[in-house]
């Protein structure tokens, strides 16, 4: 008897019947006939880039039916999964079959050039767009929209993922975060028709994009006017300075986006990302004889600005420093015991990371 009053007591996720049901009725009528796969990602067991998925529970679902499927799984739901879905690998295998969906991740609403069909804040200030081709299209195709769609809109590589790449729904909560925020969505009152030959024209002549909106003259008159001043702008190289008192050569300045690894689903690997950045720079610096204080304080400062939403990710703020250290000291330690072609004569055996963890944070 008790036990039964515990389990009626257990505190269920947030969720929206209303919205999540909302959205699919809206997918069925502007994208009727598209098949979707559902997976399950459970943060909650895991680090946050490394969440134990399960691929595929539910295949080649008629979109008509998404909304009663995902019903079906609300049970793995409220015991931490979160539900993903994407287009179905289906159209893998029949790359002949037409689409006319398309979607960008991490859209900056700040940007006039295109509107969405609807785009969901999947967590604060982040957001999925979903676009509606004006024409039906072939994947291949449709994935090649996405990432001109990303340059033209100056959201670089991180933001094209794969057509096939998962997204999320509203009316359910990101686990990502441990405090559940529910996706949301809006539906612009004007959005942008995208045409494939008005997109793959303009970037086969080296402009920008164009969509079928009153504002697409301004729009592209707009982006040929950022075009120019980008590249005025390319021969001004910026540069990372030690942030300790220190007279060292500076380092050319690359940001996050230019590291990024991805999984094999095509979704991005945040702490793979971390790593490559600061094991590159760690490199840069010590080329330029950067001593190990400098390199360490320099890179966490770079890790704290440019990786994405670090203190969400990580839960806690212990947690997050714990993280970023060893980070940092790993990457040290790997460049050291790293043949460099450029300076084979600088390797040196590292340092114990505990012990220099233990320095570092009396500074913190």
């Amino acid at each position: 008897m008790t036990q039964k009053k515990k389990r009626a007591q257990r505190p269920q996720r947030p969720l929206d019947l209303e919205t999540l049901k909302a959205f699919w009725d809206f997918m069925s009528q502007h994208f009727p006939g598209l098949l979707i796969d559902l997976s399950l990602f459970n943060y909650k067991a895991g680090e946050f880039n490394r969440p134990k998925v399960n691929y595929g529970v539910r295949k080649k679902v008629p979109v008509e039916k998404a909304y009663e499927t995902v019903l079906k799984l609300l049970k793995e739901y409220h015991k931490g999964k979160d539900i993903l879905w994407k287009p179905s690998d289906y159209y893998k295998e029949h790359r002949d079959e037409l689409v006319s969906l398309v979607w960008l991740d991490d859209f900056k609403l700040n940007q006039s050039l295109l509107t969405p069909l609807v785009y969901l804040q999947t967590s604060p200030g982040k957001y999925q767009a979903f676009f509606k081709l004006a024409e039906p299209a072939t994947v291949d195709d449709a994935d090649a929209v996405q990432k001109a769609m990303a340059k033209i809109l100056g959201l670089g590589d991180k933001s094209a993922g794969s057509f096939f790449q998962h997204r999320r729904m509203p009316g359910l909560a990101n686990g990502k975060y441990e405090d559940d925020p529910l996706v949301i969505f809006t539906i612009p009152e004007t959005p942008s028709l995208i045409s494939i030959k008005e997109i793959q024209t303009p970037m086969r002549e080296g402009e920008g994009g164009v969509a079928k909106t009153s504002t697409a003259d301004a729009g592209r008159e707009e982006q040929r006017t950022n075009g120019q001043e980008q590249q005025g702008q390319r021969t001004q190289r910026r540069y990372v300075k030690p942030v300790v008192p220190a007279n060292y050569k500076p380092v050319v300045y690359k940001p996050w986006d230019a590291f990024i690894k991805r999984r094999e689903d095509g979704t991005i690997d945040e702490s793979a990302t971390d790593m490559a950045l600061a094991t590159s720079y760690a490199r840069w610096m010590t080329r330029n004889g950067w001593d190990d204080a400098a390199i360490a304080f320099t890179i966490f400062d770079l890790l704290v600005k440019e990786s994405p939403e670090v203190e969400r990710r990580k839960k806690t703020k212990s947690h997050t420093l714990d993280y970023l250290f060893r980070t940092v000291w790993r990457a040290i330690a790997l460049v050291k015991r790293t043949p460099d072609k450029n300076k084979p004569e600088e390797n040196k055996k590292p340092e114990d990371i505990d012990d220099i963890l233990d320095e570092v944070k009396k500074h913190f």
